[in-house]
Parts: structure tokens; C-alpha cells; sequence
């Protein structure tokens, strides 16, 4: 069995910036390249699993979200950092769909998909409650980060368990 990190995206692995609607104000935090490398290179599956309501509230089109996430997964892939599947929700929170975080539907449809996911030894990351909720409702670990996170410490604690 293998162990996943599902990752939050704006917040945790790069810079928050409200609503991101271009790509080329991505900035990764500090540490993510080494962190994410390292928990790569120890068999991690990484996943990022993200909330992106700035679609329905008229703030980003759908398809540059996607293209956001292709220059992130570009960028990633440039560092020899590798990541195997993304999962969004495009809804209004007001919505109450099952995908928003912390519903746990995008991560079931990964663990579908990926069935050789064991997700007690698995983790999510992320910068808000929402994203610890989501781990304690699949029955993975939670790890929440701050702006100031050095991910690559995150990794290493990780590591170390």
C-alpha cells in the first residue's frame, strides 16, 4: 500500500493571494520544492485537493483555474517534484456540495481511482480548518500550516515519524 499527501494549494503550497487568477503571480512557499521532493523520493503519492469558489462567484473562469494548476504542475515537474492528480471544487460554499472541503468526496474519488492508497498513513495539508477536518473525516493525519511555514520542516517531521 502507499501513502498520499493530499495537498491544499493556495495557502500551503503557494503564497495566498485572495483569489488567484493568473499564473504568473505564483509564488511557492518556502521550503515546498525540498518538501515535496523528499516525501516523493520516501513514496509518497502527492495530490493536491482544492476549494476554488472564485469560479462561481464570478472572480476566475473555470479554465483558468485549470491553467493555474497546469503552470503549478509545470513548475513542479521542473524540480523533478511530481504531482499525480488534482482535484478542485468549483462551488459556492453556500452550495453544500459534497466536494467542498472538508466533505471528503474529492479524496474518495482519489482513493478510488488510486486503490492502492493506504489513507491511516496518508496526510492532508493545509492552511485552514477546513483542510484538518477533511483529514479527520477520510481517516488520514492533518497537518495545518501558517504563512511563515517552512514546508520543508513539515516534511521532515513528517519523515520522522
Amino acid at each position: 500500500m502507499k501513502k498520499a499527501i493530499f495537498l491544499d494549494r493556495d495557502g500551503t503550497i503557494i503564497e495566498e493571494k485572495g483569489y488567484l487568477n493568473t499564473p504568473e503571480f505564483i509564488r511557492l512557499k518556502k521550503g515546498v520544492i525540498e518538501g515535496l521532493r523528499a516525501l516523493q523520493d520516501a513514496g509518497f503519492y502527492l495530490f493536491i485537493v482544492t476549494n476554488q469558489s472564485g469560479v462561481k462567484r464570478g472572480w476566475v473562469s473555470r479554465k483558468r483555474v485549470m491553467r493555474i494548476n497546469r503552470t503549478l504542475v509545470e513548475i513542479l515537474k521542473e524540480h523533478k517534484v511530481f504531482i499525480k492528480d488534482i482535484q478542485v471544487c468549483f462551488h459556492h460554499p453556500k452550495e453544500r456540495c459534497g466536494c467542498r472541503k472538508p466533505k471528503p468526496f474529492m479524496i474518495l474519488r482519489l482513493l478510488k481511482k488510486y486503490p492502492d492508497i493506504d489513507i491511516k498513513t496518508s496526510y492532508v495539508i493545509g492552511d485552514k480548518d477546513s483542510d484538518i477536518k477533511l483529514a479527520q473525516n477520510v481517516g488520514a493525519k492533518g497537518i495545518k500550516v501558517f504563512p511563515d511555514t517552512d514546508f520543508s520542516k513539515v516534511a521532515k517531521d513528517i519523515l520522522n515519524k
